[in-house]
């Protein structure tokens, strides 16, 4: 599976651990804060409905700014689920335009980030702050 190239990557750029305790994951947006950059990976998404997977653990309580910037022409997109597949967090826009999403996690846990190809195909980078 090509995301397993990443998984350590993730989980030492993050440099997060701890158990993972049941709860919800909020979403908000905090134009206000500022954020220190601590991954990012550029990589190919080939055609319409391609992917990638990263994951890592995400701190409770610590807000993340995940940002996909998407080739021109293209429609990438970005989901995040918790550690029970759950969907929390997705940016899908139409068109070409970067993707933006704030994350808050209520718990210390695994995470997995998804970035597909909805149309179109080419190199986007995925940049992680907190």
């Amino acid at each position: 599976m090509k995301s397993w190239r990443r998984v350590a990557a993730i989980i030492l750029a993050l440099g997060l651990s701890g158990v993972a305790v049941p709860a919800f994951a909020i979403s908000l947006p905090t134009s206000y804060a500022t954020y220190i950059q601590i991954y990012s990976d550029t990589d190919y998404l080939a055609y319409s409905g391609d992917y990638w997977y990263y994951h890592g653990t995400l701190q409770g309580g610590v807000t993340y700014k995940f940002v996909l910037v998407v080739p021109f022409g293209c429609d990438f997109d970005i989901k995040i689920f918790d550690e029970n597949g759950n969907l929390v967090a997705s940016g899908t826009r139409s068109g070409s335009q970067d993707e933006v999403v704030y994350l808050t996690p209520l718990w210390t846990g695994p995470f997995t980030i998804k970035v597909y190809s909805y149309s179109g195909s080419g190199w986007y980078t995925l940049k992680v702050y907190r």
